[in-house]
This record gives C-alpha cells, structure tokens and sequence, in this order.
C-alpha cells in the first residue's frame, strides 16, 4: 500500500483517527462507513477542531444564560 492510500493501517491510529502528515486534504473520507474525518497530521486539522468546540461551548454558555451578549 502506498503512504497515500485512504485503507493503508498504518495512517489510521486506533483505527478511527487518520494521521498522514505527507497527504495535503484537511479532510478525508473515512475508512469505512459514511462520511469524512479531519488528517490529524496537520496542524489545521487541530485548529479547526478548535474552532468547533469553542463554537459549541459559547453556544451551550448562552443558551444557558451563563454567558450574555
């Protein structure tokens, strides 16, 4: 198998998490099953994750009146 191939064991940590620093997409197909996971081998992929959460948690904040625009 090559370093680019999306089945390779070897990219997928636990077989859940994909980490290939050397393939460029943010987000890729998952192994198996429907839809798409973030390359945890780049940096971005753990910004956007980020990103996500602090999107979630300010949204859970406000709706719960802890946090006031």
């Amino acid at each position: 198998m090559n370093e680019f191939d999306k089945n390779n064991y070897e990219l997928w940590k636990w077989g859940i998490v994909y980490y290939n620093p050397k393939d460029l997409n943010i987000i890729v197909e998952k192994r198996n099953g429907l839809g798409w996971t973030f390359n945890f081998g780049h940096n971005v992929s753990f910004v956007v994750m980020g990103v996500i959460m602090l999107v979630i948690i300010g949204s859970l904040l406000v709706s719960a009146g802890i946090l006031k625009f």
